[in-house]
């Protein structure tokens, strides 16, 4: 009975245990006091609004550290959203980061430009004063930060992550078969 009781105990709390690593699921489009995040199976919401109450949504994909969707305040810059977004990975080629702007009202769904920004400029020091328009950010932007993954660090602990995954879920099965055959 005792033993049943300890792989009830050890199955309960390898299931928690994994549904904490996955975050909880929570919509995209909820509403989240600001500076909360969640995440779902289709990305993750993080809720960055101002108390001015002009806000507005950002898409941000690639090389950073949290990518996902972002409701920020209006005065949001390309540099202020980076460092929401926990900054660049080790490999981003800020050199040129992708923005794609969509139409206006009427355009809503269509792509009206697509350029690039070179962020690795605005990081170096220089007397010459640089013009910041181009970091200016409107909603529904998505913007792409591309990079190289060739860190054999991040590819070691990616392979780890998928075998204590299938680890857990081996035992779990191991341990529901115990218990069914008592």
């Amino acid at each position: 009975m005792l033993r049943r009781i300890a792989l009830i105990a050890a199955l309960v709390l390898t299931v928690a245990v994994n549904a904490k690593a996955q975050g909880p699921l929570i919509g995209n489009d909820a509403k989240l006091p600001s500076g909360t995040t969640s995440a779902t199976f289709g990305g993750a919401y993080y809720n960055f609004s101002g108390r001015s109450g002009c806000d507005f949504l950002i898409s941000v994909w690639g090389f950073v550290g949290n990518p996902g969707r972002y409701n920020v305040p209006c005065e949001t810059d390309l540099l202020d959203l980076l460092s929401f977004c926990g900054g660049p990975l080790q490999g981003a080629y800020l050199d040129r980061v992708r923005i794609i702007r969509r139409g206006g009202v009427q355009e809503q769904d269509e792509i009206a430009r697509v350029f690039e920004v070179d962020v690795q400029k605005y990081m170096q020091k220089t007397e010459t004063p640089v013009r910041a328009q181009e970091l200016l950010l409107f909603p529904r932007d998505l913007v792409i930060i591309d990079g190289d993954k060739s860190d054999p660090v991040d590819y070691v602990l990616r392979i780890a992550q998928v075998v204590v995954a299938i680890a857990s879920i081996t035992t779990a099965t191991v341990a529901i078969i115990n218990i069914s055959k008592d």
